[in-house]
């Protein structure tokens, strides 16, 4: 699908193939058809509720069918839509700025699939791909009025640090292997007791086969043996993670919290009984709900950092923080 993507660069987020060299992305949903199941699947997992059904679009919205064959008329125009892609417009719902409407392209090629957000001008005339931002609302507020830091979230460094950072991060992730050595081995050597750091779970279920459970598991030794044991196991399953394959995977992970020094079958019967499943899914919801679509992304004190950055860009958000009020 890599190459369909390149056809429509030129409405696609610039910021998403820079983070490739730098993040894991997050799929995007499968679309209808056949890949359905699989996504329904993953929801009813991690306890999503089953979707509801789509409203129809508000009287005046443009034509959906009329829209579809437009657009696919474009695309193939301007030889950006390849003869073995099938294109489908979404549902249309009523965008925050008026006379605008959201609209979702969903691109597929066998098992492969993109989904890409549009708007569409009410009489169907203008299809652009933007995002509206509401410049009345602080970005920085609005993320922190989002993120909930509860016990169950590993953390390290006092609660009352002038400076707060939390990683939305997945443990088969190559990227934030590499981000967790920067945050251990220079960010908290750096900056010490001056900064918390809280770890917050986002495995990206549909790319990375094993990272769920290493959440589950990670949150069960966190719960059973606490914060010491906990670190230890994180830091053993990025430093093993090319050796955990799908088949067999718990069992090398209940090893790992084991290693940790947590009571390997109190970790199994809490992994079994699935003590640790919300607490994963609310991890992923309020990630989902700040716009994370990669791993590994950073919040420092509200202030977005995504991929596996330098100590500098650690360094450009913390300082100025450190020195507010001093």
């Amino acid at each position: 699908m890599m190459d369909l993507i390149a056809r429509l660069s030129r409405f696609a987020l610039p910021v998403v193939a820079a983070a490739s060299l730098v993040a894991c992305a997050a799929p995007s949903e499968v679309p209808s058809g056949a890949g359905a199941g699989a996504a329904a699947k993953d929801a009813t997992a991690h306890g999503a509720p089953a979707a509801a059904p789509v409203a129809a679009p508000a009287a005046g919205a443009p034509d959906k069918a009329k829209l579809a064959a437009q657009v696919k008329r474009y695309f193939e125009g301007q030889g950006q839509l390849p003869a073995d892609v099938k294109l489908d417009v979404g549902d249309l719902a009523p965008s925050q700025v008026p006379g605008l409407y959201e609209v979702q392209l969903k691109l597929s090629r066998g098992e492969q699939s993109q989904d890409i957000d549009f708007l569409v001008s009410a009489d169907g005339r203008w299809f652009m791909k933007a995002e509206p931002i509401d410049l009345s609302v602080d970005p920085v507020d609005a993320v922190l009025g989002k993120i909930k830091v509860t016990d169950e979230d590993p953390s390290r460094g006092p609660k009352d640090a002038k400076v707060t950072i939390v990683e939305y991060s997945d443990f088969q992730c190559p990227f934030c292997a590499k981000a967790n050595t920067i945050v251990e081995e220079e960010v908290l050597k750096q900056y010490g007791d001056k900064v918390r750091f809280v770890y917050k779970q986002y495995p990206l279920i549909q790319i990375h086969p094993w990272a769920e459970a290493a959440s589950l598991v990670g949150l069960c030794v966190n719960k059973i043996a606490g914060s010491d044991a906990y670190w230890k196991y994180h830091s053993a399953v990025f430093a093993k993670a090319e050796g955990i394959e799908a088949d067999g995977a718990n069992d090398k992970l209940l090893a790992l919290a084991k290693e940790a020094g947590a009571d390997q079958a109190k970790v199994k019967d809490c992994l079994e009984k699935g003590e640790t499943k919300a607490a994963v899914a609310a991890s992923m919801a309020e990630a989902e709900s700040i716009g994370v679509n990669s791993t590994p992304t950073f919040f420092v004190n509200g202030r977005r950092l995504a991929g596996a950055m330098p100590l500098d860009a650690f360094k450009a958000i913390i300082e100025p923080e450190l020195q507010k009020g001093s």
